[in-house]
């Protein structure tokens, strides 16, 4: 019991104390309580470690089954290394232990977290081929990996492939989908995707709406992001710094610096603090819409929030004063920044 409490927690280090306690005790280890110790290895991706117990395991005589190679497996997988759960793969073979749904679920997730698409999908047709049933863990590392290189129309193909064969798709597919859309900037497929997560029951969350508002943002479309800002708290969730550093930046790229303070001071007023990018984004909505003693008040006043201005800040004002034709008040701010 106390092995699976620790084990639960990812507490590998807890784990083992207590099965070399249940020894010392004269309680010889069965496979359940090697397997139980190792579900702690795979829950924090010790590689090293879980290959040790592994190797006592067979030393105390209990051979490894189905569950001890896929806890391998997932081991592999959240470490990130692909390689090494195909190794683990063949000697599970080699051992005549039979793969199951989990086996090539781990395999799939271990491609997909290095990257490699095509390797995960290839683990996927296996699956299939097998007659197992894939889990959503191993569609959702696909699909991140696949919108992580921004090819959405790939995987809108095989979140439609997850509906057909009645894969539960959770919040963490959809938020990807909506935030590969949003880096693109296409805000109708973003919106479309975040009203299927609603329309599905799936409830939608600050990384949900941040990803939406992040694509009005570079869309240069400000009102829009201010409404799914209020969408989003008529939901009942609340914004973030990510949130609010989207939406002032939308202020930014419009030039609307009354609107970028306002929404600096309703951050402040819900208790969120605003970081570097915030007050980056605040000071180029001041330097956009031509009020450069605005962005260096800001500027000026950013250690006194707790925020250090870093090249970015001071590169913005030096931009903007190029732009105003200020080179004198250019060169000023160039001293200070190279001051440190």
């Amino acid at each position: 019991l106390m092995i699976n409490i620790h084990a639960r927690c990812g507490d590998a280090v807890g784990a083992m104390r207590c099965l070399k306690e249940m020894r010392s005790a004269g309680i010889a280890a069965d496979r359940i309580s090697f397997n139980t110790t190792l579900k702690a290895f795979a829950r924090c991706g010790d590689m090293r470690g879980a290959e040790a117990l592994l190797q006592e395991m067979r030393r105390s005589d209990v051979q490894p089954d189905l569950y001890t190679y896929n806890a391998m497996l997932a081991v592999c997988a959240r470490a990130k290394d692909c390689h090494r759960a195909e190794q683990w793969f063949n000697r599970m073979r080699a051992d005549g232990v039979e793969a199951d749904g989990m086996t090539y679920s781990a395999l799939v997730e271990a491609a997909a977290q290095v990257g490699d698409v095509r390797r995960a999908e290839g683990w996927l047709a296996m699956l299939e081929t097998a007659g197992a049933q894939p889990n959503s863990h191993a569609f959702l590392a696909i699909v991140q990996s696949i919108c992580k290189v921004g090819d959405v129309t790939r995987a809108e193909r095989l979140v439609a492939k997850m509906q057909a064969d009645k894969v539960e798709v959770g919040s963490g597919t959809y938020n990807a989908l909506i935030s590969a859309c949003a880096k693109k900037g296409d805000i109708e497929r973003a919106e479309q995707w975040l009203r299927q997560m609603e329309a599905k029951g799936v409830q939608a969350d600050v990384a949900s709406y941040s990803a939406v508002v992040h694509a009005c943002a570079k869309a240069s479309d400000l009102p829009r992001a201010e409404a799914w800002v209020a969408k989003m708290e008529e939901a009942g969730t609340e914004a973030n710094v990510v949130t609010y550093n989207s939406v002032i930046n939308a202020c930014a790229r419009c030039g609307e610096a009354g609107r970028a303070e306002h929404w600096l001071e309703r951050m402040l007023a819900r208790g969120v603090a605003p970081g570097v990018l915030t007050y980056n984004s605040l000071i180029n909505a001041c330097a956009k819409s031509g009020d450069i003693s605005k962005a260096e008040r800001w500027l000026t006043a950013m250690p006194a929030h707790g925020v250090q201005p870093d090249d970015v800040s001071y590169s913005t004002i030096i931009h903007a004063c190029g732009t105003r034709r200020e080179p004198r008040r250019a060169e000023q701010w160039l001293e200070k920044m190279s001051a440190g």
